[in-house]
């Protein structure tokens, strides 16, 4: 899976907003971002939050396999069932979601500078 590739991620928005015929100022405005933090996503430099990810990946009409994500071969049930919360969730469960996968994962990572 590529998902966590920055500039797998950043070539495959810029590849469809051009194949949809939107520019980044477009893409931004319907995704409420800015066109610079489109920009950046693009050239690889921020990865989208969840939140961003998932309104561009539906305002460009794209499937989660256009990023090395295929849902239904995932072989581990809990890995599923969060994929299916993701999938699922309102704008509100993601920001949440996102913050507490975040506070997780700084967790781990002070733990393991100790």
């Amino acid at each position: 899976m590529k998902f966590d590739d920055k500039k797998f991620l950043a070539k495959q928005i810029k590849t469809y907003r051009k194949k949809a015929n939107l520019t980044q100022e477009d893409l931004a405005e319907r995704v409420e971002l800015s066109t610079q933090h489109i920009s950046r996503i693009e050239a690889g430099c921020y990865t989208p939050s969840l939140k961003s990810f998932f309104a561009i990946v539906n305002e460009l009409n794209l499937d989660l396999k256009n990023f090395g994500f295929d849902i239904k071969n995932t072989s581990n049930p809990i890995k599923d069932q969060l994929i299916q919360n993701i999938i699922e969730a309102n704008d509100e469960e993601l920001i949440f979601y996102e913050n507490v996968i975040n506070a997780i994962k700084s967790s781990f990572a002070r733990n393991n500078e100790k």
